[in-house]
């Protein structure tokens, strides 16, 4: 079965967009993440994706109905250059091969210039770490609006990425659509806002976005308390799953 991309007349305007993606995973870092980039800039809704694959489970906000899947624009300096795409509901594999086979074949159509992933790595000692370490991956090391060596984050090196962003990666090479994915250090099981702080400021320096992440940073507490239940059924998808999303050696 496939995933429908729904959308409204807006999204035919868009032309080679950078595109955030934010989906249920280790400590919830990209949703968290994600969210926070949409709310920040002011993005408007552009369309949906469904499927016969998701759980029946819809998103109540202000009273109104949301999709589990939803798309996103916002005007940058005058051009509908960014597009975020956030999930409310984990996404298992049957459903994430799916979502990332549609949407790459969308984001070719439209010229996409980067997709970026925004994502958990576990780590054990957690607690111990004050300042979360970023470390990332790009599927193609000449993409000229990057500029990762303004920030503090590391190359992967060595390992293996697993789970619905892995499906993304090689769907987006598959298109030849560039990708960076950014993996920042995080609980496993529970929402780690902080986490996400440390990723939007690598986000913000290589590619020169001006995120103001102060209200991130005041609410992270209300955040993670807001985010446990999503955190919940996260961690049972991952522990049907019988493995953590991301490794590496």
């Amino acid at each position: 079965m496939q995933v429908t991309l729904y959308s409204n007349d807006e999204i035919k305007g868009i032309r080679s967009p950078i595109i955030f993606i934010g989906l249920p995973d280790v400590g919830l870092v990209g949703s968290i993440a994600v969210s926070y980039i949409i709310d920040k800039l002011n993005m408007r809704e552009i369309g949906y994706m469904d499927s016969d694959l998701l759980p029946p489970v819809v998103l109540v906000k202000d009273s109104l109905v949301k999709n589990p899947i939803r798309l996103y624009a916002s005007n940058n300096d005058g051009n509908n250059d960014i597009i975020a795409i956030i999930s409310d509901v984990p996404l298992p594999s049957p459903l994430a091969i799916q979502f990332a086979k549609s949407i790459a074949s969308w984001l070719k159509g439209i010229n996409a210039r980067l997709v970026v992933n925004i994502t958990g790595i576990p780590v054990q000692n957690r607690l111990q770490i004050d300042k979360p370490q970023v470390l990332y991956v790009l599927t193609d090391t000449d993409v000229g609006l990057l500029n990762m060596g303004s920030t503090k984050a590391v190359g992967l090196g060595d390992g293996i990425i697993v789970g619905a962003y892995a499906a993304i990666i090689r769907s987006c090479i598959a298109s030849k659509i560039p990708t960076l994915t950014l993996l920042a250090q995080s609980h496993l099981n529970f929402p780690d806002p902080f986490a996400s702080i440390e990723a939007l400021e690598v986000v913000n320096k290589a590619l020169a976005l001006d995120v103001d992440l102060s209200e991130l940073k005041q609410e992270a507490e209300l955040i993670r308390i807001r985010t446990r239940e999503l955190m919940k059924q996260t961690a049972s998808m991952l522990t049907e799953a019988k493995a953590s999303p991301t490794f590496y050696g």
